[in-house]
């Protein structure tokens, strides 16, 4: 069954109005009487649909368990703002995925604007695409930001990954290390055109140590879903718990 998300839910009777009365309504064509679930920080609360009305349904909760959809480790994904739909596509795969925020960045060899990353619409299809994954929160889609403004953040990480094509040694299961340990991960994925050696010398200037993706060069959409499907697997994320 999808769920709907909701910011706040206050009582037992759960009054859904907006967008989401519209897909249980319209979309979805549901009636009185019919079950939902309603995902509200992290916890989802099975409800049954008491009234619907033009403007809102309104439904009373008969269960409420702790999502366990989200990854033990919060990962932020900072990926170099792409042309066309590549954010979106970023956005919709790393969010199924279990990404918990994206913060676009543009370096010196991106090839698009700030302007052009249209934060509105990935959080819409972050919001679509926590719905079919079932997770327990919508990530965060910050607004984009310059590179150098990224540095400052990164003290904030157990880990840091950050794949480079001139890298030649290392790998994401030696940045992991033990996956226990792990509770907050940053990637950095580079623009299309990649980083430039000084922006690579500031991330080393921090510690951070770029590491290989092996042989072949990844488009940067390509490199955001690999890498991050990787370290969830190493963080143990691929398995029933």
């Amino acid at each position: 069954m999808r769920k709907i998300f909701l910011k706040e839910i206050k009582s037992n009777e759960i009054i859904i109005v907006g967008d989401e009365h519209k897909h249980i309504a319209y979309s979805l064509r549901m009636r009185v009487g019919d079950e939902i679930v309603v995902c509200c920080n992290g916890v989802d609360y099975t409800a049954i649909i008491d009234k619907m009305s033009k403007d809102s349904t309104t439904a009373h909760v008969v269960e409420k368990s702790r999502n366990t959809s989200e990854p033990k480790a919060e990962v932020t994904l900072f990926f170099g703002a792409m042309k066309g739909d590549k954010n979106d596509y970023v956005v919709q795969k790393c969010t199924e995925l279990g990404v918990v925020k994206f913060v676009p960045f543009i370096s010196s060899y991106s090839a698009v604007k700030s302007e052009s990353v249209k934060v509105e619409r990935l959080n819409r299809i972050a919001l679509e695409a926590s719905k079919q994954s079932g997770r327990g929160i919508v990530p965060q889609i910050d607004e984009p930001i310059a590179f150098n403004d990224l540095l400052g953040n990164l003290g904030n990480y157990d880990k840091v990954i950050f794949p480079y094509e001139r890298a030649e040694d290392g790998d994401i299961a030696s940045v992991v290390g033990t996956s226990d340990e792990v509770k907050s991960v940053a990637v950095i994925i580079g623009s299309e055109g990649g980083f430039s050696p000084s922006e690579v010398e500031k991330l080393q200037n921090l510690g951070v140590k770029p590491i290989t993706l092996g042989e072949r060069i990844l488009r940067a959409d390509t490199a955001c879903v690999a890498v991050c499907a990787t370290l969830f697997y190493l963080l143990g994320e691929w398995k029933r718990v």
